[in-house]
């Protein structure tokens, strides 16, 4: 389910994804905290502290010469996308979408949402051949290691404050 998608100039940010070797080892920045690469795929996993994971994202992100794109997860089955294309102004497209389904069901939809963003990129300025595939490439791989990181530390939240009676 889409909840919002549009077109327009946005800031952008994103953790760099340089090319690695297909899987290297994760690197923690603190107790709760990793990254990886898949690939050219960053992933990573921030802001958690135990017990809190208000502040926690799990991201994915990759840049090509002209375009960047970030999937942000704050919650199992929720997830925003960021595009950007750095011609043309730097246009930005964003969408927030409900995940539904088995891991590939999710990522037919985030690929669907992707689509969706070169689809309207491509009204201002002509998207050059290949380049959506050459983004999306490791996609899947790097996705599973989400799920997982999310399957394996799933999101906790303190209890709400009870009120006085």
């Amino acid at each position: 389910m889409k909840l919002v998608g549009f077109f327009g100039l946005a800031a952008l940010s994103w953790v760099g994804a340089g090319g690695a070797s297909a899987q290297a080892p994760a690197a923690a920045a603190g107790p709760l905290e990793r990254t990886q690469q898949v690939g050219a795929w960053t992933v990573s996993d921030t802001g958690g502290k135990p017990g809190d994971d208000s502040e926690r994202e799990v991201r994915l992100a990759r840049s090509l010469e002209t375009v960047d794109v970030v999937l942000h997860r704050g919650d199992p089955n929720g997830a925003g996308i960021t595009v950007k294309f750095s011609r043309c102004e730097g246009l930005t497209w964003n969408s927030g979408l409900s995940l539904e389904g088995a891991i590939p069901a999710r990522v037919a939809q985030v690929r669907d949402e992707i689509h969706d963003a070169f689809k309207d990129f491509a009204k201002a300025c002509p998207v050059k051949a290949g380049e959506e595939a050459a983004l999306l490439e490791g996609f899947e791989a790097a996705d599973r290691l989400v799920e997982t990181w999310i399957r394996d530390r799933p999101f906790v939240y303190p209890p709400e404050p009870t009120s006085p009676k």
